[in-house]
């Protein structure tokens, strides 16, 4: 079933991406600094998805780590709160 829907996500999304390639064929002249490099527009509006996406995950990556960082402090926190409970629940018997 799994296979099925996939099968029918990636054929319109096959057809989409030919179809884009085939209207945006014409080639672009970029100037990078001292040379000049003819490309066809798809590609380079493909590159430019690609860096944007690298990009974003590179800042989620580092979110990520913040996040995770301020988890394992916490967690220390509680560690030790429950040590210290602990040993005032012992000095009240």
């Amino acid at each position: 079933m799994i296979r099925f829907i996939i099968l029918l996500v990636s054929i319109p999304l096959v057809i989409l991406i030919a179809a884009f390639t085939y209207k945006n064929a014409q080639l672009v002249s970029i100037d990078v600094f001292v040379f000049q490099i003819d490309l066809p527009m798809a590609f380079v509006l493909l590159i430019a998805l690609l860096i944007g996406v690298f990009i974003g995950f590179i800042f989620n990556f580092m979110a990520l780590m913040n996040q995770k960082k301020k988890y394992l402090k916490l967690k220390n926190k509680q560690q030790t709160l429950e040590g210290l409970s602990e040993v005032l629940k012992q000095t009240e018997k």
